[in-house]
């Protein structure tokens, strides 16, 4: 069931996954289709991610994890998990099912269906990078922020672009650090903008103030 209005509108996010389905056509449903760079890209990526990870074996929901790459990274990393991943592109859910059968994939729009459950860390990369033509950018992802950290138990970590670039793809959205930071801490007075791993592109991490590592 919906927990709220959803900020994204339906034929954006019916452009969003057809864009990846035009992907897979010509490249299968590989980490080409993904666009999301290179390989070591990636891993710097989910490395940072890593970092809002708690205690021992986290519940970790992966919202567009695409192919379970980052359930693999934390596998190859020795990171044991509760793994969970949402994805709104079918064919990426089945083929990372496949190759992880003890993972859990889901074909699931979180501003339709909500989030099932509670996790001690959701994560969110490279999911809102697409400029939306019918929806506030902005809207989105701070309805996804919210949305995550009332699921999650410890952190909610999601990267996005930056306003801090040369070039501005008209493709894509860019999304202010400072205003994205502010707004973050309206939310929870425990937050973390990492903007050095990448030149263009920022993690901003939620933590509640119960987790480990925090006094007020």
């Amino acid at each position: 069931m919906p927990e709220s209005h959803s900020a994204l509108d339906t034929n954006d996010l019916q452009n969003v996954v057809q864009r990846y389905q035009k992907r897979i056509a010509e490249h299968g449903p590989t980490f080409e289709s993904l666009c999301s760079g290179n390989p070591e890209k990636q891993r710097i990526r989910h490395a940072v991610h890593a970092g809002a990870l708690r205690g021992e074996r986290p519940a970790v929901l992966d919202i567009g994890c695409g192919l379970g790459d980052f359930y693999a990274f934390l596998k190859s990393n020795n990171i044991d998990s509760e793994y969970t991943g949402y994805d709104i592109v079918p064919e990426y859910v089945t083929t990372s099912q496949q190759a992880f059968p003890e993972g859990r994939f889901l074909h699931r729009n979180i501003f339709n269906d909500g989030i099932e459950g509670e996790f001690d860390t959701i994560v969110m990369s490279q999911v809102f990078n697409n400029r939306y033509a019918h929806s506030d950018n902005v809207e989105v992802v701070q309805q996804a922020i919210e949305l995550a950290f009332a699921h999650a138990r410890v952190s909610a970590s999601i990267d996005m672009l930056s306003t801090y670039v040369d070039y501005q793809n008209p493709e894509v959205f860019y999304y202010e650090p400072e205003a994205m930071f502010r707004f973050a801490k309206s939310i929870t007075p425990r937050v973390c903008l990492r903007h050095d791993y990448r030149p263009y592109e920022y993690c901003l991490q939620l933590y509640h103030e119960g987790a480990d590592g925090y006094v007020s």
